[in-house]
């Protein structure tokens, strides 16, 4: 996935995920975690499986610094991170049955820690 970083941002990791909007929509795409945002970019509407409609001008960011509450849901075949933000709307990434262990840790991380060449 393409995107300018911001100053001091760093990627942490990309998934292939689904996404449901506040708005109800889904969309499967690929979601870019940094250490300040959360970008994600819809590939496919999940309903007519054309470009995504709801986002055509690029793809949903989220600023970890807006981030309101970050919560897990598992059960054996689906495994969710419902994000809410401060206007109270809340952004869904469905992985399906894989682990988001390591999806929920980048979203809580904020700092990159740059390790010095001696």
């Amino acid at each position: 996935m393409k995107f300018e970083l911001q100053p001091n941002e760093a990627p942490i990791d990309t998934w292939a995920i689904n996404y449901i909007g506040p708005n109800n929509k889904a969309a499967v795409g690929k979601l870019t975690i940094t250490n300040q945002r959360l970008l994600f970019l819809p590939q496919h509407d999940m309903d007519s499986l054309s470009l995504s409609i709801y986002n055509r001008k690029g793809m949903i960011v989220l600023n970890k610094s807006d981030i309101k509450d970050v919560t897990v849901q598992k059960s054996l075949l689906s495994k969710k991170v419902f994000i809410t933000m401060p206007d109270d709307s809340v952004h869904i990434f469905n992985y399906g049955m894989m682990n988001i262990d390591k999806l929920v840790a980048a979203i809580q991380t904020k700092e990159i820690h740059n390790q010095s060449l001696s």
